[in-house]
């Protein structure tokens, strides 16, 4: 009955996108007794691999809202795609409380294993579930990063605002924010206690293994701009047999609603290394035609690209919509591909002075992307010039993958400002500003009185 009473609690709480503070009761209630509890509680797919951010992804330049649809979407979505300063006007924000739902899971998860006493027979066990617990952890604190925090920065780290780092399942206990440095040095911790913990191959893609753990890793360092560690870890995580998905090949159906094979499907995406889908903003949804993909990124896929016909189709204005996910379904996918490893390690060895190497990669990769026949790999000519080919090639891979587009356009300074026109009115958002960290919900303030981004 604890395990049900956990997961119903989990499912309402994605279903309604309720503030996660809503559900407290129901979570310091619950206290599982065994092992099998514990594993249940982590394998609630509603929870652990679903309803990641993405309203990221609605403030780039991925996508174009014409000024009707933008005026009929949701406010918070309006809000986000011209950077209003008060972005959730007093709303609560399912961006911020389905990570923490999962923290508050995860911490129950923990506190009940540390009061287990266990046979040697069973430690193993135990350990791999601590390691699922310590990444999920991990993934949902650096997901509230990307959002709630200002960008990694050396020199303003350690003292600009960062998460309230929860380690207890109770969530009436007040915490105070730490510093960005602080969490992610606490995501980094779990990051390495969970590989050592992890199995190698994992049952299924909805559970971590080493291989997403390394691969989480070689992305927290990228964002910190740690490009040595970013580079490793990639390199780890691609060592061993990786097989690359062609986009010739008969498991995607290139004519139906779902291009990509579900994570369920016996013959499904080898690329799927940790699968989790975002949430469902109706403004990325095909299915809604709210919006549509920038123009000057669907122009950039040249021809024999197949990514341009499987990522994208026209709507019946021809505009194009994106309906590719790697999720199989309406769902943007939200968890963790060979292809973003393989693109992780070709940015860090292009910005380590081995930009060749990261361009042969880059090949690699589009070699399985290309009408059989039809591509010609990239030619290294200077460091700066493979770069941008890499980084250029990241963003149409990983266009709709979660916010990533958000992500890099945070790390990375930009070389003019993203600009919107709206009834007339030019928006415009450029490198440095607040904007670019989204504010605390309202009732998240009043409830912890902790201290409010500046936007």
């Amino acid at each position: 009955m604890i395990v049900i009473a956990c997961m119903a609690a989990f499912s309402v709480s994605c279903q309604k996108q309720n503030e996660w503070l809503d559900v407290k009761r129901s979570l310091s209630d619950v206290a599982p007794g065994s092992l099998a509890d514990m594993q249940a509680i982590l394998d609630n797919a509603n929870s652990f691999n679903a309803n990641y951010p993405m309203l990221g992804l609605l403030g780039t330049d991925n996508l174009y809202f014409s000024d009707k649809n933008l005026s009929a979407a949701r406010q918070i979505e309006r809000n986000a795609y011209l950077w209003a300063k008060d972005l959730f006007q007093t709303a609560p924000s399912s961006d911020f409380s389905s990570p923490y739902n999962k923290i508050s899971a995860v911490n129950i998860v923990l506190e009940g294993l540390d009061k287990l006493t266990l046979t040697n027979d069973r430690q193993t066990v135990a350990d791999q579930i601590q390691g699922q617990a310590r990444f999920c952890r991990a993934y949902a604190y650096y997901s509230l990063a990307q959002l709630f925090c200002k960008p990694f920065h050396p020199q303003t780290a350690s003292s600009d605002p960062g998460l309230q780092l929860r380690t207890l399942p109770d969530p009436n206990i007040g915490v105070k924010r730490s510093t960005v440095a602080q969490t992610y040095e606490f995501i980094l911790a779990d990051l390495k206690q969970a590989l050592v913990l992890l199995p190698e191959n994992p049952a299924y893609p909805s559970r971590p293994g080493k291989r997403a753990c390394r691969g989480m890793l070689a992305k927290v360092y990228l964002a910190m701009g740690d490009y040595a560690n970013a580079k490793q870890y990639a390199k780890d995580a691609l060592t061993g047999k990786i097989e690359l998905l062609d986009f010739n090949s008969k498991l995607i159906k290139s004519t139906e609603s779902f291009v990509f094979p579900a994570y369920s499907n016996p013959h499904s995406n080898p690329e799927i290394v940790f699968y989790a889908t975002s949430q469902s903003w109706a403004s990325v949804w095909p299915v809604y035609g709210v919006a549509n993909v920038d123009s000057t990124l669907y122009d950039s896929y040249s021809e024999g690209d197949l990514r341009k016909t499987l990522f994208f189709r026209l709507d019946p204005t021809g505009k194009p919509t994106f309906t590719g996910s790697y999720s199989g379904t309406y769902y943007n996918f939200g968890g963790i591909a060979t292809n973003e490893i393989l693109l992780i390690q070709a940015e860090a060895l292009a910005r380590t002075g081995s930009a060749s190497e990261g361009v042969e990669l880059t090949n690699r990769l589009l070699s399985n992307r290309f009408k059989s026949g039809s591509f010609k790999p990239y030619i290294h000519q200077s460091e700066q010039s493979s770069l941008d080919f890499i980084m250029t090639e990241r963003r149409k891979e990983l266009a709709f993958t979660g916010q990533l587009r958000w992500e890099d356009l945070r790390r990375l300074p930009l070389d003019r400002p993203l600009t919107r026109l709206y009834q007339g009115v030019r928006y415009e958002l450029k490198s440095g500003d607040p904007r670019w960290v989204f504010p605390f919900p309202d009732q998240e303030i009043h409830l912890s009185s902790v201290e409010q981004n500046l936007r």
